[in-house]
């Protein structure tokens, strides 16, 4: 009884303060979008009226169309490359038990808890002693890392979901250790592993703080681009570009909706 009268009182302030945290959430996103259709250089509200100069302009752009073919090709070598790691990590860490289990488990989340920068700072301090030279192989290496940890941690949570009795009972039954894994372990992982190729996805493109310190001119990427952009040009080209890459990212969202359910994927 308790419980449904505080229910009851406080459910509606609860509602009016979500409600003005993701207006406070949205308002830049709208802001930027708007902006990008903007037909002056400077932000005008109310608009009066809107261009496509602005995303013209990024989408013929030679340098922004190179870096978003480099943010790609990370994106799709470093998101399989994630999961092909993350998937036995993950079940060697949910269903093994073994000495120093839990400092590994540490240290392979702890990119998460690390700020980017003091991780790209850390990655290009390591190349540069051991003779490393920053380009693609040192920019997938350095987002490999980063991104891992979204890999293990979604998929650790949909194995904790998966009942390892049924994997005892495939054994039972003969199926070897590979076979179970394959067979029974794996396709149960879809809704993780799904989940875990969006967050990677979205963060190997739009990701800066490690990126700008280990890229260079030929493997400049969409983040670094735009940095280097808004350093000598103040116009709503940038603007464009994020616009682009909300739309890319709310079809990711919606497309793992549609798949295994976006309040699933929260709750991995």
């Amino acid at each position: 009884m308790m419980r449904r009268d505080l229910e009851a009182k406080f459910g509606p302030v609860v509602i009016l303060l979500a409600t003005f945290a993701t207006i406070f959430l949205l308002l830049p996103v709208i802001f930027v979008v708007l902006h990008s259709f903007s037909p002056t250089r400077y932000f005008q509200w109310p608009p009066t009226e809107f261009t496509l100069k602005w995303h013209q302009d990024f989408y013929t752009s030679t340098m922004f169309m190179e870096a978003a073919r480099n943010s790609l090709v990370m994106a799709l070598i470093v998101t399989p490359l994630s999961l092909v790691i993350g998937v036995p990590a993950s079940y060697a860490l949910v269903r093994g038990t073994f000495p120093g289990k839990a400092l590994i488990q540490q240290v392979i989340l702890s990119p998460l808890i690390i700020p980017g920068v003091v991780t790209g700072v850390s990655l290009l301090s390591l190349y540069s002693a051991g003779g490393l030279r920053i380009g693609m192989f040192g920019l997938c290496l350095g987002m490999l890392i980063f991104a891992l940890p979204f890999a293990v941690r979604a998929i650790s949570a949909n194995l904790i979901g998966i009942d390892p009795r049924v994997e005892e009972a495939a054994r039972s039954l003969g199926a070897g250790p590979l076979r179970t894994f394959f067979v029974v372990v794996v396709p149960q992982l879809k809704s993780g592993v799904l989940a875990a190729s969006v967050f990677i996805f979205v963060e190997a493109v739009d990701n800066f703080s490690i990126a700008v310190f280990l890229s260079n001119d030929q493997t400049r990427v969409l983040p670094v681009a735009a940095y280097q952009y808004i350093k000598d040009f103040d116009d709503p080209t940038v603007a464009a570009m994020a616009t682009a890459l909300i739309v890319l990212s709310v079809v990711l969202v919606m497309l793992l909706e549609k798949l295994i359910g976006f309040q699933k994927s929260l709750r991995l």
